[in-house]
C-alpha cells in the first residue's frame, strides 16, 4: 500500500471514530421512544438520551458509552418503584440532572469510568448511590431524605475520580460511608443532619483523602473528625418544604482552596431563586 492509501485510510479511520464518539441525540417521550428504557435498548456508544420532563416509573441499566440527560434539570424523575436499584451504569456511562427516587437503591455502580452529576437523589428506601470496586465521577448531586445512606462505597478506588461539591443531607443512615479496602476522594461536600455519623472510613481505608468538607450536626458526633475539615451551619433556604438546599446568601463564609462553595455549586439564575414566602426548614 503506497503511502497515499496509508494517509486515506488513516484520515477515513478518524472521520470514523469522531462519528462513533460524536452519537446521535434520543428523546424521551418521542413517537419512538415512550420510555427511557426504551431509548437505551435502542442507543449506541457514544449516544446521548435527552428526558424531557415528567415521571418515568422504570429501571434503567444505562449502557457503555451512554449519557442520560434531563432536558431541564430535575424536572424528569426516575421513580423505582419502591424496591430494586433506580440506575445502574455501565462503564462509560453518565447521567446528569435527573430526579432518582423510590427504589431500594438510587445509582448503583461497579463500572470504570462512569459519572453522576447534577442529580438530585432522594427518599430510596436504602443507599442514595452505592459504589462497589470503581467509583464514578460524583459531583453535584444533592443527595437526602434517604432511608438508609447518602453514599456507600466498598472496595472501591478513585481512578481520576471523586466525590465533590454534593450536598449529602438528612439521610436515616450515615452522609458518606467507606468501606471495606477503599482508598477515595472526597472534597468540598456540605454533609449535614444525618442520623449517623456524617462520615464513617474502615480502617483499611484510612488512605483515603477527606479533605475540606462541611460536617454540621450529624446525629452522631464523629469518634474522630478527619482533619482539614470543617463544621458550620450551612443554612439551607427550605430543604423540607421546597427540598431547597441552596445556602442563605449571608451564609457560608467557609470557602474551599479554589475559592468555591462548599456542597452543590448553583448556577446564578439558581442562586437568584427566591424560597416561597413564609415557608420555613
Amino acid at each position: 500500500m503506497n503511502q497515499k492509501k496509508v494517509l486515506l485510510t488513516a484520515l477515513l479511520l478518524l472521520v470514523f471514530q469522531v462519528a462513533i464518539t460524536a452519537g446521535e441525540k434520543l428523546t424521551v417521550p418521542s413517537k419512538g421512544y415512550r420510555t427511557i428504557g426504551k431509548a437505551v435498548v435502542k442507543a449506541r456508544r457514544g449516544d446521548t438520551i435527552i428526558v424531557k420532563d415528567g415521571l418515568y416509573k422504570e429501571s434503567i441499566y444505562l449502557k457503555d458509552g451512554i449519557v442520560l440527560l434531563a432536558e431541564n434539570k430535575h424536572k424528569a424523575t426516575i421513580d423505582g418503584g419502591g424496591h430494586g436499584i433506580a440506575v445502574t451504569l455501565g462503564t462509560g456511562s453518565t447521567i446528569s440532572g435527573m430526579v432518582i427516587t423510590n427504589a431500594t437503591i438510587g445509582v448503583f455502580n461497579k463500572s470504570p469510568n462512569t459519572t453522576v452529576e447534577n442529580c438530585l437523589i432522594k427518599q430510596n428506601w436504602m443507599t442514595g448511590v452505592m459504589a462497589v470496586r470503581h467509583l464514578p465521577q460524583t459531583n453535584d448531586n444533592t443527595i437526602v431524605f434517604n432511608k438508609a445512606s447518602g453514599i456507600v462505597v466498598w472496595d472501591t478506588r478513585s481512578i481520576n475520580t471523586s466525590i465533590e461539591h454534593n450536598t449529602i443531607a438528612f439521610n436515616i443512615g450515615f452522609g458518606l460511608y467507606v468501606g471495606g479496602t477503599s482508598e477515595i476522594v472526597a472534597e468540598n461536600n456540605t454533609v449535614a443532619f444525618n442520623q449517623k455519623y456524617g462520615f464513617k472510613m474502615s480502617e483499611e481505608s484510612s488512605k483515603s483523602k477527606v479533605t475540606s468538607n462541611n460536617f454540621f450536626d450529624n446525629l452522631h458526633a464523629f469518634y474522630d473528625m478527619p482533619t482539614g475539615n470543617h463544621s458550620f451551619d450551612p443554612q439551607f433556604k427550605s430543604p423540607r418544604v421546597l427540598m431547597n438546599f441552596q445556602p442563605n446568601a449571608k451564609c457560608c463564609a467557609i470557602r474551599s482552596p479554589k475559592n468555591e462553595n462548599l456542597g452543590v455549586r448553583f448556577s446564578k439564575t439558581e442562586l437568584d431563586m427566591k424560597p416561597v414566602k413564609g415557608t420555613t426548614k
